[in-house]
């Protein structure tokens, strides 16, 4: 755990902090923590709770300035959990509404580290429309990404893709 947080503390640092006005900072990128298999709306299992705590400690000193979550349970749940313990606001948006978020982030966090936390299915479109050309699938049964785009020069996003290792989380 020691020399994952290291590795990702120096992510973090290489992260730009002085961006051209109105160039988003940094949109870090995870998906909901483990959810209940049935519902309509399923909640966070044990071990979802248990991954969004690691989420916190992990991005503790990313710089995190808001969260954003879908209006599904799973990530209110786990972007809450994040988001109580980073000590931020966190604003919800519809699951389908990719463009929404698009926008939210350029005109309303253009100059921020925002956590958005999204869905298998939605994430490769967020990160298309944040100008990311790499093509990206999440597995169903993965919750480990932590997708992190920037924009050095106000132009060619850059993604990093990391993941959170299995022992971030508690046996």
């Amino acid at each position: 755990m020691l020399k994952t947080t290291g590795l990702l503390l120096m992510t973090f640092a290489m992260i730009p902090t002085a961006m051209p006005a109105g160039a988003q900072e940094a949109v870090f990128i995870i998906r909901h923590a483990e959810k209940v298999a049935t519902g309509e709306d399923p909640n966070l299992t044990d071990q979802g709770r248990e991954r969004a705590v690691a989420w916190a400690g992990m991005l503790e000193r990313a710089g995190i300035d808001h969260v954003i979550t879908t209006s599904a349970l799973r990530t209110r749940e786990t972007g809450g959990i994040v988001a109580d313990a980073l000590g931020v606001d966190r604003t919800q948006v519809e699951i389908a509404d990719v463009t929404g978020l698009v926008d939210l982030l350029a005109f309303d966090h253009a100059e921020s580290r925002v956590l958005v936390v999204a869905h298998e299915e939605t994430i490769p479109s967020i990160l298309t429309g944040l100008g990311i050309s790499n093509e990206i699938d999440v597995d169903p049964d993965d919750y480990a990404n932590l997708f992190i785009v920037t924009t050095p020069d106000s132009e060619h996003p850059v993604l990093a893709h990391l993941r959170m290792p299995t022992a971030a989380l508690a046996p």
